[in-house]
């Protein structure tokens, strides 16, 4: 019976441990959720993008690229912007924290060269906060002129950055 009594008292044990056990700091630990998310970080984001000309690829431009960026609090509620430029001319992302994880605005960059210029609209999935690393991925389309060639485009980022 003492055998049984003990496996029994060690499964409880573990299973608090398991259940107690610290978890990876979250929104839940602070009085405001965005506080999880402010702060400096670096980044290193990899992708790449393809483009079309006629329905034929013509081109693919890498995405990839090592930065750093800043999260600040907006004056709404639950409101952050993520302040840098990470791609295109955008000088900031808004987000709204739920949870762990932000909803980010989906946003344009455009680029131009004397040959032409492209606009990609970038829709982001939901940025998850684990730790210090900050995660997401984008999709990306465009659309733009090359000569006198009208041009599409398409392609995929994926983001880690990490709260200094």
């Amino acid at each position: 019976m003492r055998v049984k009594e003990y496996i029994l008292a060690l499964g409880l044990l573990l299973l608090g441990m398991t259940a107690c056990s610290p978890t990876e700091p979250d929104a839940k630990k602070y009085d405001d959720p965005r506080d999880a998310f402010v702060g400096e970080y670096d980044y290193t984001s990899i992708g790449d993008m393809d483009i079309y000309i006629a329905g034929k690829k013509v081109y693919s431009t890498p995405f990839d690229k090592d930065g750093s960026f800043e999260i600040v609090k907006e004056t709404e509620a639950s409101k952050v912007a993520i302040v840098g430029i990470i791609y295109g001319d955008q000088d900031s992302i808004h987000a709204i924290v739920n949870g762990n994880q932000l909803t980010l605005q989906n946003n344009s960059a455009n680029y131009s060269n004397d040959l032409g210029t492209i606009k990609m609209m970038i829709s982001y999935e939901p940025a998850t906060l684990t730790g210090n690393k900050l995660v997401w991925e984008a999709d990306v389309i465009g659309m733009g002129t090359f000569q006198s060639y009208s041009i599409t485009a398409e392609g995929h980022i994926s983001m880690e950055a990490t709260k200094k």
